[in-house]
C-alpha cells in the first residue's frame, strides 16, 4: 500500500508506538507461516486457538516494518488499536475507497470461486483483473483481497462468504461493490444461516448501496423480484424449470443446446436482444454451465465481446487452481503449477518450493505471465526480487516477458550465472538433463499458453505409470469439517504415522500445519524427524517409544507416549544429559488390553515420575477398541468411564495433566463425551471411513481425498475358450477386448482381486480376469467403448462421474481400508494436489 503508520492509524482509529509514524508498510500479513514481504505490517489476529501477538517478534524477525496489535508485544514499531480484526477490515474499507474501478461482488452459497476464476479468465484477454485468491472469502480474507488492489487494476473480482447472520454487513462495508453475481441459495453454512430464506436476505445485503447490474439465476423463487435499486440480469441455466421456455420469462440470458462431451459440455448462450456464442467448456459438471453462463452475463455488462467469452470460457480449466508434486525415479521432486500464472500465484508457488525444499536445492523455471497490460515489466521484475530474496539456487526464464524475471533477481542479488534464458522447450530440456540432481526440487509456473505445461509434462512422464493422487485441498476440507464438528475448543491431533497412511507423511504433515492442526503423532521416532528436519514445531506424540530411542526423543523435542519406568528413567537421563525437558503423555489402557497402564495403576506411576525432575507430565491418554462399532457403543462408554475415574483420581493429587486426549476418528464423530482437550484424527483426514456406522455421520461434509491409478499397456483380443494368466483361472465365454494394467499386487493392487475386482477406464467398470500378477493384472474391457494405450485406469478413486470406493477392495478381500492403504508400493508416485 505505500502508506505511513500515521496514515493508517488514522484510518484505524490507533495510535503509533515504539517506530516512527513517518515508515511506510507495504503488503499487509496475517499469518507467519507465509512468507512476509520486507516492510510488511503484520495484523495480530486472535482466533478461538491462536493468538497472533504471540507471533510478533516471529514476524518482525522474518521482515515486517510493524505489527497491528491490540496489546503492545515488545518494542518493535506497533500500531495499537482495540480490535485488530476490525482494524484490518476499516483499513481494507479505506484502502478500496481509493480505487473508482468497476468492482463485482460474488456471493452464493456454492460455485463462488469458480465463477470469480472463469469471469476473470474472460476480462483477461483484455484487461488488467484483480481478483480474491483462492477462496478468498471470509471476514479476513476478504480484507487481504481488498488490500491486494493497485494502480494497475482495471477491474477487481471479490468473493464474499458468509455463515452466520449479520456477518454480510461488514463485508459489504468493506467491499462497496459496484456490480454483483448471486451464484444460487442452498442450505451450506445451515447451522448458521438457519434456513434457505434467510440465507437468500442476508446474501442479497451486499448490494444494498451497489448502483449497476447484480448477475443472478433466474427462477429462484427465494430471491425478490427487487433487491434494493439495483438493475438485475436474471440468467436462465440448465435445470431452472420449463417456464423458462417462454420469451415473456423473466430471463436475460439463457443456456441452450447442451450437448455432453466426453471432456465437458458444449452450448450455446443467448441473450434476450438476440446476441449469442457457441461455447465449449472443458470441465465435468453440470452445475459449471450455469456458473460458465453467471460468468457470461457479467463479462458482457462489462463490455466482453463474444470472442473474449468464447475463449476465455475455454480456456477455463479446474485444473488452473491445482498444484501438483512429482517424484521421479531419479529423486527429483516436480512442483507442475503451469496452467496459469499472475502476480498473487507466482508468488504463492515460489512460496511452496521455499518452503518444501527446505535445505534442498531449489530450481524455478518461470515463463510468462499473459495480461497483464502496461504493468508487465514491472510485474515480472517484482517477481525476479522475490526469487533472489528467496535464495532460490537456480531460475531458467522461458519467455520474453521472463527475462524481465531474470533481471529482476540479478538486479536484487541473485548470481548472473545462476540465471539462464532459453528460447525453446528443446533448449530447456537438455539444460535440465545436464543440471538437475537427485534430491532438487523443481518449480514449473507460467501462464497457460505459454505452454511450459507440455514441457513439465516430458519430466513427469519419467513417474511411473502407477500413481497415487493425494488431493491436499480435500484434505484441508476434511481437517476443517472435523473441527468444525468437534468445536473449536478441541483441538485437533493428526496421526500420520506409517507414511501418513500411505501417503507420504511429511507433505500430509505440511498441509495440516497450514490450515491450523494442533499437534501431529507418529508411531516411532523414525518417522517424527524428517518432520521435524522439515522445520515442523509442533508437538509431536510418539506412540512407541522405546529406551533404546530416548535419545532420539529428546533431541528432535518429541513428546513419547510413557507407561513403564524403563522409558521413563532412559528419558530422563538423556533430557539429563542434553539440559533439557520432555513433555511425555501417560498411556491409559481402559479396555484395549495392547499397551498401557492399568487405570488403578496411572495415579502412583504419575506419583513415582516425580523423582525425575527433568520429565513433566504433558498429556494423559487412552485408545477406544471398538468406537467404530454401534453394536459396541456400552463397552466404549464404559471406557469412558474408566478414564474419567483416572482423570478425577490424578487430579484429586494434584496432578493435573494440561491435555487430555481420548477420541480416535470414530469417536471424534459419534461420542461428543470424549473429544476433552484434543481429538486424534488419521484416516479421517482422507475422508475415509473407519466403519459404515462412522460414514452415516461423516460422508455429508468430507470427501474422498485419494485416487489410485494406472495405464493400459497392452490391448488384445481373445477368442472363446482361451484362459488368461496363471493358474488358467479364467476362460473367455466369448470373443473379448483385454487389456493389460501397469499395475500388480507388488503395487498394492490385491491379489485377492483376482477375477473379482474392477477398474475405471472411461468413467465404465471393467472387470479383472485372471489372476493379479506381480506387476500387471488383465481387464476385460469389451464393454467400455474406445480404449487406447496409455488411457488412464482407476483402481479406486473418481472418473468421469464414475467411483471405485477402497472400502469394496476390503469388502472383497475381508481386510480392512487402513490395511489397504499402507499395502500401497513405495514405487507408487505420489503426486500431490493443491
Amino acid at each position: 500500500m505505500n502508506r505511513t503508520l500515521a496514515e493508517i492509524a488514522e484510518w484505524v482509529g490507533g495510535r503509533v508506538v515504539g517506530g516512527d509514524p513517518a515508515m511506510e508498510v507495504g503488503e499487509v500479513c496475517v499469518d507467519t507461516r507465509q512468507l512476509l514481504e520486507p516492510g510488511a505490517l503484520f495484523v495480530a489476529l486472535e482466533g478461538p486457538r491462536f493468538d497472533g501477538h504471540d507471533f510478533v517478534d516471529e514476524a518482525i524477525k522474518q521482515g515486517a516494518a510493524a505489527a497491528l496489535v491490540h496489546r503492545q508485544c515488545g518494542s518493535a514499531a506497533q500500531i495499537v488499536v482495540d480490535d485488530t480484526l476490525r482494524a484490518l477490515q476499516t483499513m481494507a474499507a479505506k484502502w478500496r475507497q481509493q480505487f473508482s474501478i468497476p468492482l463485482v461482488a460474488i456471493t452464493g452459497s456454492n460455485g463462488k470461486t469458480i465463477v470469480k476464476d472463469m469471469l476473470a479468465s474472460i476480462l483477461g484477454r483484455s484487461m488488467t483483473v484483480h481478483r480474491s485468491p483462492g477462496s478468498f472469502n471470509s471476514q479476513v480474507g476478504v480484507a487481504l483481497s481488498l488490500l491486494g488492489l493497485r494502480d494497475d487494476h482495471q477491474v477487481a473480482i471479490v468473493e464474499a462468504g458468509i455463515s452466520r447472520v449479520g456477518e454480510m454487513e461488514r463485508l459489504e462495508e468493506m467491499i462497496r461493490p459496484t456490480l454483483g453475481i448471486i451464484t444460487n441459495i442452498g442450505l451450506a453454512h445451515a447451522a448458521g444461516l438457519g434456513d434457505k430464506k434467510t440465507t437468500a436476505n442476508e446474501k442479497i445485503k451486499l448490494f444494498r448501496r451497489t448502483e449497476d447490474t447484480v448477475v443472478m439465476p433466474a427462477g429462484e423463487p427465494l430471491l425478490p423480484d427487487e433487491i434494493f435499486h439495483v438493475k438485475q440480469s436474471r440468467v436462465a441455466g440448465v435445470g431452472t424449470g420449463d417456464e423458462l421456455d417462454d420469451e415473456d420469462a423473466e430471463w436475460d440470458l439463457r443456456v441452450a443446446d447442451v450437448i455432453d462431451t466426453e471432456e465437458g459440455f458444449d452450448f450455446e448462450l443467448r441473450w434476450k436482444n438476440g446476441r449469442s456464442v457457441s461455447i465449449s467448456l472443458g470441465i465435468l459438471g453440470i452445475h459449471n454451465i450455469n456458473n460458465a453462463a453467471l460468468a457470461a452475463a457479467m463479462a458482457a455488462e462489462l463490455g466482453a465481446d463474444n470472442e473474449a467469452i468464447r475463449d476465455g470460457l475455454a480456456a477455463y480449466s479446474l485444473r488452473e487452481m491445482r498444484l501438483e508434486m512429482h517424484t521421479t525415479g531419479a529423486d527429483i521432486t516436480l512442483i507442475n503449477d503451469a496452467y496459469n500464472a499472475d502476480p498473487t500465484s507466482v508468488r504463492a508457488a515460489l512460496g511452496v518450493l521455499h518452503n518444501y525444499a527446505g535445505r534442498q536445492r531449489k530450481v524455478a523455471i518461470l515463463g510468462n505471465m499473459l495480461d497483464l497490460g502496461r504493468c508487465a515489466e514491472r510485474a515480472h521484475r517484482e517477481v525476479g526480487e522475490q526469487v533472489a530474496r528467496l535464495g532460490i539456487d537456480l531460475l531458467f526464464c522461458v519467455g520474453h516477458h521472463a527475462t524481465d524475471i531474470g533481471d529482476g533477481a540479478e538486479e536484487f542479488g541473485m548470481d548472473a550465472q545462476c540465471i539462464e534464458c532459453v528460447d525453446d522447450f528443446d533448449a530447456l530440456h537438455r539444460r535440465l538433463d545436464e543440471v538437475l540432481e537427485a534430491g532438487d526440487v523443481v518449480l514449473f509456473k507460467a501462464s497457460r499458453s505459454v505452454g511450459l505445461d507440455r514441457a513439465a509434462k516430458r519430466l513427469i512422464e519419467s513417474v511411473a505409470p502407477t500413481r497415487l493422487y493425494i488431493d491436499l485441498e480435500a484434505i484441508a476440507e476434511n481437517f476443517h469439517a472435523l473441527r468444525r464438528h468437534v468445536g473449536d475448543d478441541v483441538g485437533v491431533m493428526a496421526v500420520v504415522k506409517s507414511f501418513g497412511y500411505g501417503n507420504d507423511a511429511t507433505r500430509i504433515s505440511q498441509t495440516l500445519v497450514q490450515q491450523g492442526v494442533d499437534a501431529l503423532a507418529v508411531a516411532f521416532p523414525d518417522e517424527a524427524i524428517p518432520l521435524r528436519q522439515r522445520g515442523l514445531t509442533l508437538p509431536i506424540l510418539v506412540t512407541n517409544a522405546r529406551a533404546a530411542e530416548a535419545d532420539k526423543l529428546v533431541k528432535y523435542d518429541l513428546q513419547p507416549l510413557v507407561y513403564t519406568e524403563e522409558v521413563a528413567r532412559a528419558l530422563a537421563r538423556q533430557a539429563e544429559k542434553r539440559g533439557e525437558t520432555v513433555d511425555l503423555h501417560l498411556a491409559v489402557d481402559t479396555g484395549m488390553r495392547r499397551a498401557g497402564l492399568r487405570p488403578d495403576e496411572v495415579a502412583d506411576f504419575a506419583a513415582r515420575l516425580k523423582q525425575w525432575p527433568q520429565l513433566q507430565i504433558g498429556g494423559l491418554m487412552t485408545h477406544f477398541a471398538a468406537a467404530d462399532d454401534s453394536d459396541e457403543d456400552e463397552f466404549t462408554r464404559l471406557q469412558i468411564s474408566r478414564f474419567e475415574t483416572v482423570i478425577d483420581a490424578l487430579f484429586e493429587q494434584g496432578i493435573e495433566p494440561p491435555l487430555i486426549h481420548a477420541a480416535n476418528t470414530a469417536a471424534a464423530w459419534r461420542f461428543p463425551e470424549a473429544r476433552f482437550d484434543m481429538v486424534r484424527v488419521g484416516l479421517g483426514i482422507y475422508g475415509l471411513h473407519p466403519s459404515k456406522t462412522v460414514e452415516e455421520q461423516s460422508a455429508e461434509v468430507v470427501r474422498p481425498a485419494l485416487k489410485l491409478s494406472t495405464r493400459v499397456l497392452h490391448i488384445h483380443d481373445v477368442e472363446a475358450g482361451e484362459s488368461v494368466g496363471y493358474g488358467r483361472s479364467w476362460r473367455a465365454d466369448k470373443p473379448r477386448r483385454l487389456a493389460t494394467l501397469a499395475a500388480g499386487y507388488n503395487d498394492g493392487f490385491p491379489y485377492f482381486l483376482s477375477n473379482r475386482g474392477q477398474v475405471l477406464i472411461g468413467g465404465k467398470r471393467c472387470p479383472v480376469v485372471g489372476s493379479v500378477c506381480m506387476d500387471v493384472a488383465v481387464v476385460d474391457i469389451t464393454n467400455a467403448g474406445e480404449v487406447a494405450v496409455g488411457d488412464e485406469a482407476v483402481l479406486f478413486g473418481r472418473q468421469n462421474g464414475a467411483s471405485i470406493h477402497v472400502d469394496e477392495w476390503a469388502e472383497l478381500g475381508e481386510s480392512i481400508n487402513y490395511e489397504l492403504l499402507c499395502n500401497i508400493s513405495p514405487r507408487v508416485r505420489r503426486i500431490f494436489l493443491k
